[in-house]
């Protein structure tokens, strides 16, 4: 089984997308994640003990989740950290932990902290807009969001079977977006 998702997150040029891939195979069971640098081990130990907290069960099998780095070569670490969410999105996919059919048409963005506090951007309008420019003309109807209130997919509704999870609008994201456009 693979999958894919496109992760945003806000740079100085703008919201810029980034795909993050990943597949499940039979061999040696375990999770490896990719892509994101000197913070691809804490964000894999941070999705491991979510899913332990909460008890999920994991299939046995090797689940292997990448960030493309040819998209992703200017990333800074608070850009990396809005990837947090994606990442988990894409291994509990895998893990058949999430009742959706596919991820390919998604887009997500947002933060996890070790108390299953998830912080997602708030989405408007414009940061839409900004958003489906990215896919070509044809797609873009087929595109859906992950998120809070004005998302196409509510995340506390798609997680809500998941149990101690918090979803709540990540107030950085402002602070970020002011220091980026001086």
């Amino acid at each position: 089984m693979e999958t894919q998702i496109k992760a945003y997150y806000h740079s100085q040029d703008g919201i810029k997308l980034v795909s993050i891939f990943g597949y499940a195979s039979k061999g040696v069971p375990g999770l490896e994640v990719h892509g994101a640098g000197k913070l691809s081990r804490n964000i894999k130990e941070k999705m491991i003990f979510l899913t332990r907290q909460r008890q999920l069960k994991i299939p046995l099998r090797r689940f292997v989740i990448c960030l493309d780095q040819t998209e992703a070569s200017q990333l800074d670490e608070v850009a990396t950290q809005s990837l947090e969410f994606p990442f988990l999105l894409v291994y509990w996919f895998l893990a058949g932990l999430i009742p959706i059919k596919k991820l390919e048409n998604c887009v997500a963005s947002g933060w996890v902290n070790t108390e299953g506090e998830i912080r997602l951007p708030h989405m408007n309008d414009q940061s839409e807009r900004e958003i489906l420019k990215a896919f070509t003309a044809n797609r873009r109807n087929q595109i859906l969001t992950i998120g809070r209130e004005g998302a196409s997919i509510n995340a506390a509704m798609l997680l809500g079977h998941i149990p101690e999870l918090k979803f709540k609008d990540d107030s950085r994201q402002g602070q970020i977006i002011r220091l980026l456009n001086g």
